[in-house]
């Protein structure tokens, strides 16, 4: 996994607030999820597989975004912000 690109969206402690664009993705998964009954999660994963990302959630690292390469990144930014 050490040629992945990964962006931390929240840390552990949850203290911090997401990015702007991260927030924006995420609360249209959430949109998705819940008039479909799906998790958002899946919703979020889904979106972003064509893009070759991943949204990982972990108990001690945080949330982080899982990219193939830094440019799939910029992409995302650029469309969500």
């Amino acid at each position: 996994m050490d040629d992945k690109f990964r962006v931390q969206v929240r840390n552990s402690s949850f203290d911090s607030e997401w990015p702007t664009y991260f927030e924006k993705f995420y609360l249209a998964c959430m949109d998705a999820a819940s008039k479909n009954n799906w998790e958002t999660i899946t919703v979020a994963n889904y979106a972003l597989e064509p893009m070759g990302g991943k949204l990982i959630q972990t108990k001690t690292q945080g949330w982080y975004l899982r990219w193939d390469d830094e440019s799939s990144h910029t992409f995302f930014v650029l469309k969500w912000s």
